[in-house]
């Protein structure tokens, strides 16, 4: 096995190209709506961003909304998101506030003509998802759910290495990707949202878009053609506490790659698009939250932790069972908090500083009159939200309440 190599230079955006900075990015003014902690790390990765501010935020209780705007000097409060909305100085809204409240709210910024970042999930069923994605065509507004994981370095190299000009893996056959967390470690049984149904508590929406969105990273975004779930629901509260799914993709062409002397890796049956994923996602207790994925000419592997990584390597395959020619690791560091960021509070969750590279690609695509980021389109939204539905179908998981 050759020496391994070490790269730390950041990939170029997937957005643009052009760029050598993934922070790089035009003024974009932002709204707050929910003032938690999801909202406050958002809030604090836009610090790393000089040409972004956040102009207002708005919560339930204008308490809230003005202590969360204390913290982080934001210059207006609102104790409605009504009154947020009617700021002409918001350009596009960050929503954070609770699961189930997503189509609802989603709505009203639209039609308050504003652009719109929806954490994740993006809605709590495909038919609140395809309303929103038709709203947002209809007044010609950006929208993208906050799949934040695409934009960090780690993962838009991983994009190249699988199939940009830096390919190497060759045909993807598999992926593997979890997300288990204890969640327990934080939120209170079973009075936490996470535990109630009808708020959207929950592992298949507070985790399995992650591993969902890693295979559908992988395969193209396209709708696999088997899914079979088993897991846990918790029958006191309705919640689904842990589940593990495997998904099979059909393939795409019936024309499999070339065999000859020259493309000797590839010698293999495998169609175009054909594969395997197995996930795993919940609450229950802690994985190690990695996600590999496995080509005809070697693997990648994102490290932990794989919904905010900053490492991944790669194993090139060499000829025989077992051999391997080459590896290459790579390490893209954060951004360091700076002192505007430590003194409101640092960051509650691992890694959040990596906000800032979603919210630097919403800007570019914003200024650049785009309405979805190429790194997670609307499409894949909707593929994603389809198998959030069929696995809470397979569980028994009840539908949320209107």
């Amino acid at each position: 096995m050759t020496t391994s190599t070490t790269i730390s230079t950041p990939p170029p955006p997937f957005d643009d190209p052009s760029l050598t900075n993934p922070l790089e990015c035009p003024p974009l003014k932002w709204g707050i709506i929910g003032c938690g902690r999801v909202s406050h790390d958002f809030t604090q990765a836009t610090k790393h961003l000089p040409s972004a501010s956040v102009v207002a935020c708005a919560a339930r209780r204008l308490e809230s909304a003005q202590t969360f705007a204390d913290k982080h000097k934001i210059p207006k409060a609102y104790g409605s998101y009504d009154e947020l909305l009617q700021d002409d100085s918001v350009e596009c809204v960050y929503v954070g506030n609770v699961h189930s409240f997503r189509r609802s709210i989603g709505e009203k910024c639209l039609k308050a003509n504003k652009h719109v970042l929806l954490e994740k999930p993006f809605a709590c069923s495909t038919e609140d998802a395809e309303y929103l994605i038709g709203l947002a065509k209809e007044r010609d507004l950006f929208l993208m759910e906050g799949m934040w994981t695409r934009f960090f370095p780690a993962v838009e190299q991983a994009r190249r290495l699988v199939f940009g000009p830096d390919a190497v893996l060759g045909e993807v056959v598999h992926v593997c990707s979890d997300f288990n967390f204890n969640a327990s470690d934080s939120e209170e049984y079973p009075s936490s949202f996470v535990y109630t149904h009808n708020l959207g508590g929950g592992s298949s929406y507070l985790v399995a878009p992650y591993p969902l969105a890693a295979a559908s990273l992988f395969y193209k975004g396209v709708m696999p053609s088997q899914v079979s779930v088993v897991g846990q629901v918790d029958e006191a509260t309705g919640v689904d506490l842990q589940a593990a799914a495997v998904l099979n993709f059909a393939p795409t062409s019936d024309v499999a790659p070339v065999m000859d002397a020259d493309n000797k890796n590839e010698n293999t049956p495998k169609l175009p698009g054909a594969g395997t994923a197995c996930l795993s996602f919940g609450m229950l207790g802690e994985s190690n939250e990695e996600t590999t994925v496995i080509g005809t000419k070697g693997r990648l592997v994102i490290r932990s932790p794989g919904h905010c990584p900053t490492k991944l390597s790669v194993t090139l395959k060499a000829e025989g069972r077992g051999n391997a020619a080459g590896s290459i690791e790579y390490e893209f560091v954060l951004p360091e908090d700076t002192d505007e960021i430590t003194k409101s509070g640092g960051f509650v969750y691992p890694n959040s500083a990596g906000f800032a590279y979603e919210a630097a690609a919403v800007a570019r695509c914003i200024g650049s009159d785009r309405k979805e980021t190429p790194q997670y389109t609307l499409q894949e939204t909707l593929v994603n939200a389809r198998l959030v539905d069929a696995i809470r179908d397979q569980l028994g998981v009840k539908p949320i309440a209107n």
